[in-house]
């Protein structure tokens, strides 16, 4: 059985005395196969964290499933996590809140192997050889998470991960916080790891031009909802939701023109309160009637993808709008991924 992780219509919902709750993730599904690499993208706000966490058991789910390798997965308690389980790993987005400032790095990564039970006693060459894999010195071994940089950090952090020979890793915005530079060194590893260890990677991310260089496939997310889903290449060359066309106009373009990206109206709404019908409609341009009054399914389209949009249902109104196709500049190109 090849390992994977399942997530079928999770809804999470937090609840506060005094006032209503807040849906976070309101029936969400996505599934993380080994070396592919699923990203998750959306405004902040949308609920792409909570549905990391819930991918890990670090937030309970109030209803649907997350499975890892056909094992269910449960929330974290005072116990060890169940030995099936400890194949999925999470790397957080701020890496030195994340890392024991009070222990060596070699200390860190000796930890996680004895706790995900890999080895019983750790040598040197064990840690050398998890730092060498993200391009750190063995040298790196002896000192402590402040002598290093962000991204140097957030390599130690993924190293940590890799400790427990995962087959799945959940990513939370961990290039939100470094420098271009840092970002493409950082991004580079990831693809390497997925491509040759065969490591499913399920990254979460609202920055769409790292997205579309490093990601098979794509899952936008807009207040709590799957909203698309294709291939990244195709998605950005053709988005089939308006939502994912905004983010995509949004995004900077170094193309001479001198034009600044078009800024998506509005704010995200209140999930403790969401609009009715579809939920982008308030913020949407191609809005019409029935918009307003029903809940778009996840339709199936061409190729694989899928869209939540009334424009393509086939019963559509014959006065509903057409959906423009927005695509990016013809002299844009991809950019090429370095090793």
């Amino acid at each position: 059985m090849s390992r994977v992780l399942e997530l079928e219509q999770v809804e999470v919902v937090y609840e506060q005395r005094g006032r209503a709750p807040v849906r976070a993730v309101a029936g969400a599904s996505l599934r993380v196969e080994p070396g592919q690499i699923v990203a998750l993208v959306g405004e902040s706000g949308c609920g792409k964290s909570t549905l990391a966490r819930a991918a890990v058991g670090l937030v309970p789910v109030r209803s649907g499933s997350v499975h890892f390798n056909g094992h269910d997965v449960q929330p974290l308690g005072k116990r060890a996590r169940a030995r099936e389980l400890v194949g999925l790993q999470m790397v957080f987005q701020n890496p030195f809140s994340s890392l024991n400032p009070r222990r060596t790095v070699g200390a860190q990564l000796v930890d996680a192997m004895v706790a995900a039970g890999v080895r019983r006693r750790v040598g040197q060459r064990e840690v050398g050889s998890l730092l060498d894999r993200v391009g750190l010195t063995p040298a790196a071994a002896d000192s402590y998470p402040h002598r290093f940089s962000g991204g140097q950090r957030q390599r130690i952090a993924v190293a940590r991960a890799l400790a427990a020979r995962p087959s799945v890793i959940v990513l939370d915005e961990p290039l939100s916080s470094l420098d271009a530079s840092a970002q493409a060194q950082l991004a580079n590893l990831l693809i390497t790891l997925a491509r040759t260890e065969q490591i499913g990677l399920l990254l979460i991310s609202h920055d769409l031009a790292i997205v579309r260089y490093a990601a098979d496939s794509v899952s936008v997310m807009y207040l709590g909802e799957i909203v698309e889903e294709g291939r990244a290449e195709a998605m950005w060359r053709e988005p089939l939701h308006p939502y994912t066309q905004a983010l995509i106009a949004a995004i900077p373009h170094a193309d001479g023109r001198g034009e600044m990206p078009e800024a998506l109206p509005g704010e995200v709404p209140d999930p403790a309160r969401p609009p009715s019908g579809c939920r982008f409609h308030p913020r949407c341009p191609y809005r019409f009637e029935r918009c307003d009054r029903e809940v778009p399914p996840l339709l199936a389209l061409s190729d694989g993808r899928t869209a939540a949009c009334w424009l393509h249902d086939a019963d559509r109104s014959a006065t509903a709008p057409q959906l423009k196709i927005k695509r990016p500049a013809a002299t844009e190109e991809k950019p090429c991924r370095t090793s």
